[in-house]
This record gives C-alpha cells, structure tokens and sequence, in this order.
C-alpha cells in the first residue's frame, strides 16, 4: 500500500487529482488515503473535473502508445522467426526459449506479452510428443483387434511385437489403472490384430469406430493416466496428425483403408483450393483482429456460399491438414 504524508485537505485534494491523472487507479488511491473508490471518485470529480479525467486519458493513451510501439518493434526484429517456428510445430512457450537462448539481450516479458497478443499460431502441447509413431500405431492395432473380439495371441506378440515398442507400451499402461496381466491382455490383441490382417488383407477400421472403441475402453479398461496425461490409445486426432490422415495411417501399417472412411476430401477441392480458401479467411480475420478460429471459419463459408462463391467445409480442412492449426500454420507467411 502506498503511504502519503500528513497534508492539508487541499493538498490531499490535489494529489488524488494528479494521481488519477497519472493513470492511477481510484482504488489505490483510496488504499492509500484510507477512504472509498467512491469518495475518491468525488474528489476528484470536484477539484480536477473534466481536465483530470482528459489527461488521464490521455496519459494511458500515451503508454499505450509507447506498448505498441515496443511490440510493433518486437515484431519487426523477431517475427518473422517466430513464425518460421510456429509452422514447424513449435509451441509458443518453446519459441520464447529459443529466443532467450539466441538472443541473451531480449527482453523475455516482451517477448511473451507480444507473441501471446499476436496473430501467429503456435502449436499447443500434443499427445505425439508424448508417444512414439510406432506407440500410436499399436492403439489402431489394440481397437481394431477388440473391434473384431480377437483373442489375445502372446505367442504371435512375443515373436512380432519389436521389444522397443513393447518396451514403450510397458512403460506408458504402468502409469495407468491396469495391472501387469492387463497389459498382457492388451499386448496380446495387438500381436492377434496383426496376425489377423496377414490372413485377412482387407479387415479395417473406420475412425468413426475407433473413436466410438476409445471412448468405450478407455475408462472401462482403466487406461486414463493417473498422473492426469493423454490417455492411450492416442485421438485420432494424433494418429492423423503423425500420419498426415486416417487412411495414411492404416496404409502404412499394412491395414485395408475402408470404403466406409472419410476421404481426404480432394476430390470436389484441390489442394490450392483447401490453401486459397484457409489463407483468404486468416486474412480476412488478421484485418479484423480476430483470431482464426475453426468456428469463424464455418461461419465465413456460409457468407461466402450465399455470395456464391464454395468453400471447403471447417470438418473438410481438418480432414485434409489433421488439424485445424496446422491448417492454419500451413499458409502462414
């Protein structure tokens, strides 16, 4: 609390005004004389008028003013590598580190003020940098042998499963609810799952399922983290994002792609078109000083729809990129 010393009422009177002046709020000021906001208020609504709120006024313009220009300065030295980093997937407490660590003389407060304010997109904290490609592989692997009510095969996993990511799985289930046979279990239907596709090629699994499967088993296996982390198997969010998209994924583990799956929806827009449209809309909302949300997004298509002019769809976009911000770092100058 800030102390005053003893002054007449006319002096005490004056001191409220070029504090509020200043840009002091009437609360600290009444902290510190030991009276109401309110009465402050009054004060100085008597003695300084029109005039003390006037340069109030214009003293917080001015240190905005000042702020702006700090940032605008920031931005112009530095802001161009901060959004080389955000496309390449660094997260914004990541990108300020970076700079601290390169650039010793920066001024780390500014710094985050001015990235957390700005309009670049930074990537947020996934489950992949948690679990390892070959760990989010294995969660197809365990949801697409219960989708198919296979029996644990220990002895098919125990000659097939690569003692790495057997390791890695051991390791991410001990920090869950299962116990050592649980993850036996689990083990065992993924080497069953794979057994299975080897005689059956075309056996698959839709992401709508393997949602719906997560869902299901994660709470009623006990696999949610005790320590409150993603649980595994990862969204398949992850599995696209790692893989580039859902069918990418099962053609690269050697699964059949289902008919019944969403295709990466270029077949009505071109990939320049899905760019054209996610880069007119960011535009359009940096202008506006919005941020580029999914749900703006789709609000945008339908304006641009009714003046006649088709876009892809919000679901569409994170079909295609796997997310809605690598969409939106995607065309990030």
């Amino acid at each position: 609390m800030t102390t005053t010393p003893e002054l007449s009422r006319e002096q005490r009177d004056a001191v409220m005004v070029e504090r509020y002046s200043d840009g002091e709020t009437l609360d600290a000021i009444g902290q510190s004389f030991g009276i109401t906001r309110e009465r402050v208020r009054q004060i100085v609504a008597k003695v300084g008028g029109t005039n003390a709120e006037e340069s109030r006024k214009n003293r917080i313009a001015a240190r905005e003013a000042v702020r702006k220009a700090a940032h605008d300065a920031f931005l112009t030295e530095y802001g161009d590598l901060a959004r080389q980093m955000a496309k390449r997937g660094v997260t914004r407490p990541d990108a300020v580190l970076k700079l601290q660590a390169l650039y010793p003389a920066i001024d780390v407060d500014l710094a985050e003020d001015v990235l957390r304010e700005s309009s670049i997109v930074f990537d947020k904290y996934q489950a992949e940098d948690i679990f390892s490609k070959e760990v989010i592989a294995a969660g197809i692997w365990y949801l697409l042998g219960s989708d198919l009510s296979l029996a644990p095969d220990f002895a098919y996993a125990a000659v097939h499963l690569d003692l790495e990511v057997l390791t890695e799985l051991q390791a991410v289930l001990s920090s869950t609810e299962v116990d050592g046979s649980d993850i036996a279990t689990i083990l065992g239907i993924i080497g069953a799952a794979q057994r299975h596709v080897t005689e059956n090629p075309g056996a698959s699994i839709t992401r709508k399922r393997y949602d719906a499967l997560r869902e299901e088993l994660v709470g009623a296996m006990g696999l949610v983290s005790k320590q409150g982390a993603t649980p595994w198997p990862p969204t398949h969010q992850t599995v696209m994002k790692r893989f580039h998209g859902w069918n990418d994924a099962l053609e690269t583990m050697g699964i059949g792609t289902s008919s019944h799956g969403r295709s990466k929806g270029l077949l009505k827009f071109s990939r320049e078109g899905y760019a054209a449209a996610v880069r007119e809309f960011c535009g359009q909302m940096s202008s506006e000083a919005l941020k580029p949300t999914i749900e703006r997004y789709d609000a945008w298509v339908k304006l641009e729809i009714a003046a006649g002019r088709n876009r892809p769809s919000g679901a569409s976009v994170r079909n295609l990129y796997g997310t809605w911000l690598d969409a939106v770092r995607s065309v990030q100058e």
